[in-house]
């Protein structure tokens, strides 16, 4: 059977499943197990349907090209994400144009702009915190231009969102620390007008009320993230009165820079202060204690962002999900109390 001929009932017959099994697998349905969404994936890409079906469903109208707005490329989240949304915009014909807000909203209003002038076929996007009006992007959906939001979404705006549970990746997070025997944790939480950073706070309270856990205002503080702002708060609760044993850092940084300074204050981790942060940076195996972390598929996060975008370009009848993907907490030396 020549490529072109190819289709979801060919590629049912050779995976031994139903026709809707491989349209919900290769639509990334909340209904299809990951590893059947695999072999799916894997048989398409080796028969080459996913190449086929976008190339045949595309207007010679379009660029080729789609935009891709992210708050800052250095993140290793963000880099991991970035690697999966070129890889898939690659094998599916497209080219891309990274842009970085830093975290700014008039940035990435500007940015947007510049992508509707590029005319490109598309955009996939990660808010900035300052982000909480979204007209820009629905500007860019009045001018027939599919967006495509994770991590940091928009409940507002009416589009396909991948993103984790921060809820559940923080309760798990500080029901850990609890677990290894802290009695006082405390939370290093982002600026809670960030739905994500907000949710990672809720989480944090939840775990503390499920063992009984009074919350002080000392215990849960919302910065800017900055590195100054975690000086302050590691300063504010070493000369506290109730000196905590434990930290949850809503950001991997915030925590490697947590282990850092706590050596300025003679406080040894984990005996004396358990520490475990919201996702990843590289060192965080390499440094001494290993920093122990709830882990975000960023690399698969961006390979289902950009295929659920190209799937909207192809086919704007296509409707809208939001698209939860699986946490892991991986426990290292910082919150593994002996």
């Amino acid at each position: 059977m020549g490529k072109s001929n190819i289709n979801i009932t060919f590629l049912a017959r050779e995976l031994k499943v139903s026709p809707s099994t491989v349209s919900r697998a290769l639509n990334d349905s909340n209904k299809i197990s990951e590893k059947t969404k695999s072999r799916v994936r894997d048989k398409a890409k080796e028969l080459g349907y996913e190449l086929n079906h976008v190339a045949s469903s595309l207007s010679k109208k379009r660029t080729g090209m789609l935009g891709v707005i992210v708050p800052e490329i250095k993140s290793y989240f963000f880099s991991r994400a970035l690697s999966g949304i070129e890889g898939v915009a690659h094998d599916s014909g497209f080219q891309i144009i990274i842009a970085q807000t830093n975290d700014s909203y008039k940035r990435e209003r500007d940015v947007c702009r510049m992508l509707q002038s590029a005319r490109v076929d598309g955009v996939v996007a990660s808010l900035s915190l300052e982000t909480s009006n979204v007209g820009h992007f629905k500007l860019l959906q009045k001018n027939n231009t599919p967006v495509v939001l994770f991590d940091r979404v928009n409940y507002e705006l009416d589009c396909t969102k991948i993103l984790v549970d921060n809820y559940e990746g923080a309760y798990l997070a500080t029901d850990h620390l609890i677990n290894t025997g802290c009695k006082r944790p405390v939370h290093f939480g982002g600026p809670m007008n960030c739905r994500l950073f907000h949710d990672r706070a809720e989480g944090y309270r939840e775990a503390l009320n499920k063992h009984g856990i009074k919350i002080d205002p000392e215990m849960l503080l919302s910065t800017d993230l900055t590195s100054k702002d975690v000086r302050d708060a590691l300063k504010l609760w070493m000369n506290s009165r109730q000196v905590p044993d434990g930290i949850f850092t809503a950001t991997a940084s915030s925590g490697l820079q947590m282990i850092h300074l706590l050596k300025t204050y003679n406080v040894a981790v984990p005996s004396e202060m358990a520490i475990i942060s919201f996702g990843k940076e590289p060192c965080n195996e390499l440094i001494e204690p290993s920093l122990s972390s709830v882990e975000i598929p960023g690399y698969d996060m961006g390979r289902t962002a950009v295929f659920h975008l190209i799937t909207a370009i192809s086919d704007k009848t296509i409707g809208h999900q939001t698209i939860i993907k699986p946490l892991s907490l991986q426990i290292r030396n910082s919150s593994f109390k002996k």
